[in-house]
């Protein structure tokens, strides 16, 4: 399952898994197996059959789009990037490609405005207090104890206390436990992602910044993941003890690849249940396709007004319901750069 980047983003903006950066070790590196790669190996045939339906997924490759206006305007060419909530340098880097459209930008799209600003920090907070928390202490019922230990361990590594493994509710502890320990303790420590990078650079060339969502919306999508689908999660998390650094490995060969939609055609034979796209299709139209139609609704007029760079999550790019069939079928040209 693709880990709520942006969700958990704002759980980390607002201090809530409070780890201190003194603690971070100046060469702190994050592990994880590339499965694809362990695919190929190991599972010739599933492989091959995965890369079949990978290549079918609409637009399930590049990360860079060139958005030109609707016939008969005069507007300046768009952008659509896609980004990933990631501290791997060379990514925030930003590619040439995309630094030189972003040169050109008059508006900055991103999917939540100055995220690490008060106001989103604040009103996270608020957001997480009234419907993250479970003092009951059924967050984790009908778990064994072995998977409530294992929840609490990745918490403790996390920042969080492992007690509160029993007092959070399970949308909050599944997309806690999805970001691996060093990357909790990297954005703690202030490491820049992709998507800040863009947003600041936006910010130091004069652009009008603008948030394609809200917190609630955002946060509000993922607290209403069904309950049998966030347990699940859950479980398929802790039982592997290298799910976490597996997923954000396996997701960052294919970013890296500029194949993110590829991600779109994954099943467990080849890259295990955590990471199986169809076992979790109902979350994933809420996390992503419901979004998409939303953040192409509010960006058009952005795009109508020409010079505009949108950038939000990558995989809200690919597939027959992403971006950029969406802007497409709203009458703009969309040609893939990079």
């Amino acid at each position: 399952m693709p880990k709520p980047a942006r969700a958990l983003r704002l759980l980390l903006a607002a201090g809530l898994l409070a780890f201190s950066g003194s603690g971070l070790r100046a060469a702190e590196v994050c592990g994880g197996e590339d499965l694809l790669a362990r695919a190929a190996k190991e599972s010739g045939e599933a492989y091959a059959a995965f890369v079949a339906r990978a290549q079918e997924v609409p637009n399930g490759e590049g990360l860079l789009w060139k958005v030109e206006p609707k016939a008969g305007s005069s507007a300046a060419p768009s952008y659509l990037f896609g980004t990933m909530h990631t501290t791997e340098a060379d990514l925030v880097e930003l590619a040439a490609p995309v630094r030189d459209a972003l040169k050109s930008a008059k508006t900055v799209a991103v999917e939540v405005e100055n995220v690490s600003g008060a106001a989103v920090q604040a009103e996270t907070i608020a957001f997480v207090t009234k419907n993250g928390l479970d003092l009951s202490g059924g967050g984790l019922a009908g778990f064994t104890e072995t998977q409530k230990d294992e929840v609490g361990k990745r918490l403790a590594a996390s920042g969080l206390p492992a007690s509160l493994a029993t007092t959070l509710k399970p949308w909050f502890l599944s997309v806690a436990l999805q970001l691996p320990a060093c990357e909790v303790k990297l954005m703690g420590a202030g490491k820049p992602t992709i998507d800040s990078r863009v947003e600041a650079v936006g910010r130091e060339q004069g652009a009008a910044i603008v948030g394609l969502e809200t917190v609630a919306e955002q946060l509000g999508i993922v607290a209403g993941m069904p309950e049998e689908d966030a347990r699940r999660m859950i479980r398929d998390v802790v039982a592997s003890p290298n799910a976490s650094e597996d997923l954000r490995a396996t997701v960052l060969r294919l970013y890296r690849d500029r194949k993110i939609g590829w991600y779109l055609a994954m099943t467990a034979d080849v890259a295990g249940p955590l990471m199986d796209a169809s076992a979790y299709a109902a979350f994933m139209e809420e996390l992503v396709d419901r979004r998409n139609v939303r953040m192409a609704e509010r960006s058009e007029a952005l795009i109508d007004t020409g010079a505009a760079f949108v950038a939000v999550g990558a995989l809200h790019l690919p597939g027959p319901k992403g971006l950029v069939e969406l802007y497409r079928k709203a009458g703009y040209t969309v040609t893939k750069v990079w």
